[in-house]
């Protein structure tokens, strides 16, 4: 493909398949001289036992390569990695995670209601070293790199609904999502703006902000810092 085509890629990293469903219509739409790619992890990298601070990079880049190997083409066609995540209120006080009675995780406006505080506390604490250390990286693998939140997940940010949601829940608002923008790029990036959850500042000041007190339970994005110069 890329040997007769002069167009680049734009390469999304996203945690599952409804940020493909949501995000990628009006993406390729806002994008449309680039190719747009998206590698879905099926996971949370920032938050597995086997990523920390020391191979959170090196993890990227081995996901980076998969995408290398799946549409055969060159590291030098890759313009820009963008790297979506759900913050999933990781970066509040241990002292806001509490134990309750109950079966899954609950994210409530300024606490963590858990089962199990140690348990939560280390998938935070983990989620914190992993992106410490990749919201500054500017490359990874010689390909521009940056990093974008949902708080405390997409759903939460595109559509203001902070329950636990279903697969088939999130399925039906991402159809719903993509539906509505596919074909009004300029209505997605107006939207993403809405002060009601976009984060003020620069991308390292939005950052900070998020790793500030309870905010990571709070509906916040920075996605919109991707589109400024377009």
């Amino acid at each position: 493909m890329m040997a007769t085509d002069t167009k680049k890629v734009i390469l999304f990293i996203a945690e599952g398949p409804t940020d493909e469903d949501a995000l990628s219509p009006v993406l390729k739409k806002i994008f449309q001289n680039s190719h747009v790619r998206f590698h879905v992890v099926h996971g949370d990298l920032t938050s597995d036992f086997t990523v920390d601070n020391s191979n959170a990079v090196k993890t990227v880049n081995s996901h980076i390569k998969m995408e290398l190997d799946r549409y055969g083409f060159k590291r030098s066609d890759i313009i820009r990695v963008i790297h979506l995540i759900d913050t999933d209120g990781a970066f509040i006080p241990n002292a806001n995670v509490v134990a309750g009675d109950v079966e899954h995780i609950q994210y409530e406006e300024n606490q963590i209601v858990t089962k199990s505080v140690p348990r939560t506390i280390a998938r935070n604490e983990q989620k914190q070293r992993v992106l410490y250390r990749l919201y500054p990286e500017k490359m990874i693998g010689k390909s521009p790199y940056a990093v974008y939140y949902f708080s405390r997940n997409m759903e939460h940010v595109l559509h203001n609904d902070a329950r636990n949601l279903s697969d088939e829940e999130k399925a039906n608002y991402a159809d719903e999502f993509a539906d509505t923008y596919s074909q009004n790029p300029e209505g997605f990036i107006e939207f993403l703006s809405d002060f009601d959850f976009a984060v003020p500042g620069d991308y390292g000041e939005t950052w900070r902000f998020i790793f500030a007190g309870t905010n990571s339970l709070h509906r916040h994005s920075n996605l919109h810092l991707l589109f400024s110069d377009v």
